[in-house]
């Protein structure tokens, strides 16, 4: 089987993943590259199965992607700073964060569009799934304009560079990533803008108004999630169904940039040392320190 590689941006840095390994590259407080990586459990081959394996995605994708903004901060920032990454703030964020999701992309659309005099179900879903989508792109574009977000957004863009060398077997250095482009088809943007897109059509069959119709859509995520994630494997590998790609890849000109020369650094130290770990390189960054975290997973 091939190896894909997937992973996201993190706090100064980038994860990257395969199968079998995590592996996070942050640049310090003091400029160096710090390096970070542990197993991932194995999936059972039924949640490997068609649709099975896009709710895992799902789960994946915020249990890692947290782990991983959470490791990050703890290798990133200077001693002074770590007071908030302690694990209770840390805590109280993500709870903050995911509530503020369900409240403006689930909660907020359904609302509004309940209120509308209007019998029509396909109407009403697709006018409530404009809304979300115009939420969504709103949010992306104030959050987008602040310099940590530039930030991280540059880093989503290196993280992206890296997995294209790999899979175009392009040289690993700097002046190797640099031809991609800083878009992904199977990036996680646009998985979520195929989420919203599926929400439409799923949505006209639950019932419209009050909270009951919030807590259908939120019970119909994981659903969501499989027929989203397949759409997104036909678009980035079979080129009869490219276009699938098209719109995530358009959307992604939010939230990514241009990476600078140490930002690509850091996502090739990334790439190479989880190279080195499935054992298809030798050696990793020469520069990188490897931190050891003892945090509880």
């Amino acid at each position: 089987m091939p190896l894909v590689l997937g992973g996201q941006a993190v706090y100064e840095g980038v994860m990257l993943r395969s199968n079998n390994h995590m592996t996070i590259a942050v640049r310090t407080a003091t400029g160096k590259i710090a390096l970070h990586s542990e197993p991932l459990n194995q999936r059972h081959k039924a949640l490997r199965l068609p649709f099975v394996r896009g709710v895992v995605a799902l789960y994946d994708a915020i249990a890692l992607g947290l782990r991983g903004l959470r490791l990050s901060l703890l290798m990133g920032l200077s001693e002074e700073e770590k007071h908030i990454a302690e694990p209770h703030n840390f805590a109280w964020q993500t709870i903050l964060g995911l509530s503020l999701a369900i409240v403006l992309f689930v909660a907020l659309p359904h609302l509004i569009s309940a209120q509308l005099p209007m019998d029509d179900r396909w109407a009403l879903s697709g006018i409530e799934g404009i809304v979300r989508l115009f939420v969504f792109i709103a949010f992306l574009w104030f959050v987008g304009r602040s310099k940590e977000a530039q930030r991280l957004f540059a880093y989503h863009g290196a993280e992206h560079k890296a997995v294209h060398a790999f899979e175009h077997n392009a040289s690993l250095s700097v002046d190797g990533l640099k031809p991609f482009p800083p878009e992904h088809p199977r990036c996680g943007t646009a998985f979520l803008l195929l989420v919203l897109l599926v929400k439409i059509a799923l949505f006209a069959f639950l019932p419209v108004g009050g909270w009951q119709g919030v807590l259908m859509r939120i019970v119909m995520l994981p659903v969501v999630a499989s027929i989203s994630f397949e759409l997104l494997r036909l678009g980035a590998t079979k080129p009869i169904f490219g276009w699938l790609s098209l719109p995530g890849l358009w959307l992604q000109k939010l939230t990514t940039r241009e990476p600078d020369e140490q930002q690509l650094e850091v996502a090739l130290a990334a790439l190479k040392e989880l190279l080195r770990l499935e054992g298809l390189i030798v050696h990793s960054h020469n520069n990188s320190t490897r931190h050891s975290l003892t945090e509880g997973r």
